[in-house]
């Protein structure tokens, strides 16, 4: 099971990519749309895993 730590720390990084895709959105900005989306998609990845086998 995951530590409170470990979870805290990837929930973190979610809140601040989606933060940096609200200002890049703003700015219209679309290199920095597609690299916050990624960044997003794989802190998403590693805060919600998949089924275990």
């Amino acid at each position: 099971m995951k530590s409170r730590f470990h979870i805290t720390g990837w929930l973190l990084f979610f809140l601040c990519g989606i933060i940096y895709l609200a200002a890049s959105i703003r700015d219209r900005d679309p290199l920095m749309i597609a690299g916050t989306l990624f960044f997003v998609l794989g802190a998403a990845i590693f805060l919600f895993p998949g089924k275990k086998r």
